[in-house]
């Protein structure tokens, strides 16, 4: 049985609008995410709320479909994620859940892929699947750096820099990582550490 936890307590006061506005505004033309990201999101919007739900999170994006292989301006998957987590924060208990919640088929779309079984039937272990955590976020973004610190032989501190991503997302992320390995104990906690810095903590039994 494998079990998850997040970081607890009040929201962490990213959803707002000005929030979304302020790292908008530090976005450039060169910062892009490839399209299976955006789809993540779209296909957890369209699972709890329907194909209007969908609509309305495309509505401030310069592109109504994403190729899940080609970039795409980050500022499109800022207003995807925002306008999703504002709609699924009522049944998600906030908009900071909402943001977990919509990270939760990253990875089962990850290890169902060809790349993922080969990681899988080569017998390779979390601890090795995380450290290509930052080579994975390489290869989805254009913009940061990621890089894992270990701190024990199943806990660590994943640290990313100038990263549009929330840490809720990195979180959702490595929750859905355990869940699919089912790593029992989970657990995660992260926090912003700059204007687009981020660190989370994890571990597992």
């Amino acid at each position: 049985m494998s079990s998850s936890q997040t970081s607890a307590g009040e929201e962490s006061g990213l959803g707002s609008e000005r929030e979304l506005q302020r790292r908008l505004s530090l976005a450039t033309p060169a910062d892009t995410v490839r399209g299976f990201a955006l789809n993540t999101v779209l296909q957890a919007v369209r699972e709890e709320l329907g194909d209007e739900a969908v609509e309305r999170c495309l509505e401030p994006c310069s592109e109504k479909s994403f190729r899940s292989f080609y970039f795409y301006p980050v500022s499109d998957y800022l207003r995807v994620l925002y306008t999703g987590a504002w709609m699924l924060s009522s049944a998600s208990g906030g908009f900071d859940n909402a943001v977990r919640h919509m990270r939760k088929g990253l990875a089962p779309g990850f290890l169902s892929s060809v790349v993922g079984k080969a990681f899988l039937l080569s017998g390779i272990g979390p601890r090795q699947i995380i450290n290509n955590l930052p080579m994975a976020f390489r290869a989805t973004a254009s913009f940061g750096e990621s890089e894992v610190r270990w701190t024990g032989p199943r806990s660590g501190i994943l640290l990313t820099k100038r990263d549009f991503l929330l840490y809720l997302n990195h979180e959702g992320g490595l929750q859905s990582l355990f869940r699919s390995l089912g790593l029992s104990g989970a657990w995660t906690r992260g926090r912003q550490t700059g204007p687009l810095d981020n660190e989370v903590e994890f571990s597992w039994e």
